[in-house]
């Protein structure tokens, strides 16, 4: 794709607009990367888009712009997020693809200094730059990089990572920066989860990180497990440190984890060995690297050398090249997950890469296997950087056989044949069949899990003994089981019957939530299934709701809005709803002991309070009966309004029965 950007460029003879072309496309980049995480081309490929804009700007400087993206730094801010000013400005690090480049790199500092610099070598880290704040001891704030001289506020997020430590030993002023990532077995664990799900997965761990730390919900990324190491600070009052070494032991000592693997070294040999150590063995790592950050030891020799327009003249990061090898595509096969979702895999002649062998590679969807124009036969290229899941990235067409057919993906079902169809706006293809082979085991064994109803003793095994053997088909019969029947199957004793006819039982009495969660609905996590209990309360209200009614709920989002209403309105859900309650299973909001005093009113919350987190002040809320909202509405009763509030404010305005109060008057209505 790439490929063809660069040979329409080479036909384009004026240069002003070659140079405005290049900008526009590294700004669609910048865009993707950044801001909506999805990006379309690897590192390598934007670097080299951003070096022929160099070039190009240096021979000729007339056609030079001070917003060009030569000399600023890629922007993460998404205008959704309250905004504050970095106190130091963060920069950008210049990328090198060869040891040569570093060599030259430093060699030009040596031969202006007479004399070769130490350097200190540390991974670097795929994943995303914070800036914390603390003063006096006491994280203040958390800010995403931004545009370098203002970030997102993301400390209630942050909040929420163990090993960021809220108080330090050092009182000064103090901003300190570092990188928030997933281990490789949490990003994984994500992946799978996310693939069960039918959700498109994360491309690689920085874009997982980043799509974290910005969500609106906190407990939701307390779940997913970020870590983060540390490495430079900004603003340093009160405190004077001579070294890098130095610097990574002040943060040591403060309570922030410091990349164990860090080395000092006194010339380019000792950097040659360190970076080729690590990229042969980056994938023996529990994180996942891409490269390694170089830095001048001395930090008065760094401030002397100063910085370009974005990036720091006393550091570079070496990239590591794409582990890339070729194979033979041998077979595509279409698998079903749970919630119906298609997914396409590919088999591969064996092939050692990153230093497993793979013989299964992921084609994503439907538009792949199109963009790719894939062959059965054909010599592919196959990645395994940045991402612990394989991909196909290319074809070598050249190396076609003759005849060779191509690849397509079903219009139907490849289990049950019924005809597919395709999430709106999405790339998923789904089987809508919910008594579908390929579905019916994941789906009984998912509802029965303990993450979901929890019926001990009903595992995967059980699962597909009681289907194999015709006495169970759908969730609603595992609530008339014949359990004379499941007593005559192999290897089920007395006992373990008893237990499973109890667990049974007990699971009618199980939270709403759970159930809810158990049912498998399309983008509604165990999370999601908690706030929309929380909002509707019994299964009646769900049957009857609308895409509007859905789209109220907090953290709902039109997907998940029209996931939900194409659910309820399944002939064949509402006759498991109606069987379950026939059964006794209970399918309303447990009883709880909530207060009334903002019993039938509902509020959104907007902007930042002083005494509260968003999320303290909506617990209190809802601790009073009082109902959240996601946006302003005619059912919306309160905004309650924080500094420096969102666009919120000037809907609720032009609505005359909702009601603008601050903090001192929800604290009033609390008391």
């Amino acid at each position: 794709m790439q490929e063809d950007f660069f040979d329409k460029l080479e036909e384009v003879e004026d240069i002003e607009r070659k140079i405005n072309e290049l900008r526009r496309e590294i700004e669609r980049h910048n865009l993707l990367y950044y801001q909506k995480t999805a990006p379309e081309i690897s590192d390598f490929e934007y670097d080299r888009m951003v070096k022929e804009l160099e070039q190009l700007e240096a021979e000729y400087p007339q056609y030079r712009q001070e917003i060009s993206p030569t000399v600023k730094v890629s922007s993460d801010l998404t205008g959704e997020g309250q905004v504050r000013p970095h106190l130091e400005r963060m920069y950008s690090l210049d990328n090198a693809y060869s040891l040569e480049e570093v060599q030259a790199f430093f060699a030009k500092i040596a031969l202006e200094e007479g004399a070769y610099p130490q350097v200190v070598l540390e991974h670097k880290l795929d994943g995303f730059s914070i800036n914390l704040f603390y003063e006096n001891g006491q994280l203040q704030y958390a800010t995403t990089r931004g545009n370098g001289f203002e970030g997102e506020d993301v400390t209630t997020n942050v909040r929420t990572i163990a090993c960021i430590p809220q108080k330090i030993d050092f009182r000064g002023r103090v901003e300190i920066r570092g990188e928030i990532f997933f281990p490789v077995a949490e990003f994984a664990r994500m992946n799978a989860e996310r693939e069960e799900n039918g959700d498109n997965l994360f491309a690689n761990p920085r874009n997982a990180a980043a799509g974290t730390i910005k969500l609106k919900d906190s407990a939701l990324v307390a779940e997913r497990k970020l870590t983060a190491f540390f490495y430079a600070t900004g603003l340093l009052e009160g405190e004077e440190i001579a070294t890098q070494m130095e610097l990574l032991k002040f943060l040591q000592d403060n309570g922030f984890p410091v990349n164990p693997e860090s080395r000092l070294v006194s010339d380019f040999a000792g950097m040659e060995a360190y970076c080729d150590k690590w990229d042969e063995q980056r994938f023996t790592l529990p994180w996942e690297i891409d490269g390694i950050v170089i830095k001048i030891n001395e930090r008065k020799l760094q401030e002397k050398l100063g910085y370009t327009a974005k990036s720091p003249k006393w550091a570079i990061a070496y990239k590591f090249k794409a582990v890339e090898k070729e194979t033979e595509l041998l077979a595509v096969d279409f698998q079903v997950g749970r919630t119906g979702a298609v997914t396409p895999r590919a088999t591969l002649a064996p092939v050692q890469l990153a230093g497993t062998t793979v013989t299964h590679a992921t084609l994503h969807n439907a538009d792949e296997i199109r963009r790719l124009d894939l062959h059965l036969g054909d010599i592919v290229t196959v990645i395994k950087s940045g991402e612990i899941i394989p991909k196909v990235t290319g074809v070598r067409a050249e190396k076609r056989k003759t005849g060779a057919k191509a690849v397509l993906f079903p219009e139907n079902c490849p289990v049950c044949g019924t005809e597919l169809h395709r999430e709106v706006e999405g790339a998923i293809y789904y089987c809508n069949n919910i008594d579908c082979p390929a579905q019916v085991h994941r789906r009984l064994t998912h509802f029965a899990s303990r993450e979901a109803v929890d019926i001990e003793g009903l595992g995967e095994k059980l699962v597909e003994q009681l289907i194999d053997n015709g006495l169970i088909k759908r969730i609603e019969d595992i609530y008339s089981l014949d359990f004379a029947a499941v007593a005559a199957l192999e290897r089920q004793a007395a006992k373990s019957v008893e237990n499973l006819k109890a667990a049974i039982e007990k699971s009618k009495l199980q939270k709403f939530s759970k159930l809810l969660f158990g049912f498998g609905i399309r983008h509604v996590g165990d999370k999601t299934a908690k706030v929309l209990v929380q909002h509707f309360g019994n299964i009646e209200a769900f049957t009857s709701a609308t895409v509007d009614d859905f789209l109220e709920v907090e953290e709902v989002g039109e997907k998940i809005a029209l996931s939900l209403v194409e659910f309820f309105a399944n002939e064949k859900n509402r006759a498991m709803i109606h069987s379950l309650e026939e059964a006794g299973v209970v399918l309303r909001q447990e009883e709880t002991l909530l207060g009334t005093k903002l019993a039938g009113k509902t509020f959104l919350v907007t902007g930042t309070l002083e005494n509260y987190s968003r999320q303290q002040i909506k617990s209190a809320i809802e601790a009073e009966g009082g109902r959240i909202l996601s946006s302003v509405s005619k059912n919306l009763d309160y905004l309650v309004v924080g500094e420096n509030p969102g666009s919120k404010v000037k809907k609720a305005e032009k609505l005359e029965n909702v009601k603008i109060i601050g903090e001192q008057e929800i604290e009033e209505m609390l008391k």
